[in-house]
């Protein structure tokens, strides 16, 4: 009997982590989070320059830039968050930036990001790869 009550608090537990779970989809350019439009996003396509993020209103508040390096795989980026001197690398895509400033509260209701949140995320996601081109 001790067992199951276990196992239940352990299956709700895990249901309540799926049900705060946000559903980040990126359509004609724009992100949505749970259906609800968040942000604009330009195409980052393998060989485009400009790769940004704005805010709704077409406000550039984060810049993208890729960062060669052959030597370990994947995509790294530089991701740039304008007027607050803070930027990180990070080897992902634009689906999970967008996750990202969703689950750290880093965009107000405005459009504007907020830089106690961003400066957060900078302490938790800063690697810089950049640096490391010759480690392997």
């Amino acid at each position: 009997m001790k067992n199951i009550k276990i196992i239940a608090i352990l299956l709700f537990a895990l249901s309540m982590q799926f049900a705060t779970a946000q559903k980040v989809k990126i359509k004609d350019n724009i992100a949505y989070v749970d259906d609800t439009p968040y942000l604009k996003v330009s195409d980052c396509g393998m060989y485009k320059e400009d790769c940004s993020i704005s805010n709704l209103e077409g406000k550039v508040i984060i810049t993208i830039d890729k960062l060669p390096n052959q030597a370990k795989p994947g995509t790294y980026l530089q991701i740039a968050f304008k007027g607050l001197n803070t930027s990180i690398e990070l080897n992902t895509t634009m689906s999970r930036i967008v996750k990202l400033l969703y689950k750290n509260n880093a965009i107000d209701k405005e459009g504007n990001l907020i830089p106690e949140n961003v400066k957060l995320i900078a302490t938790k996601y800063t690697r810089e790869y950049s640096l490391k081109e010759g480690d392997d």
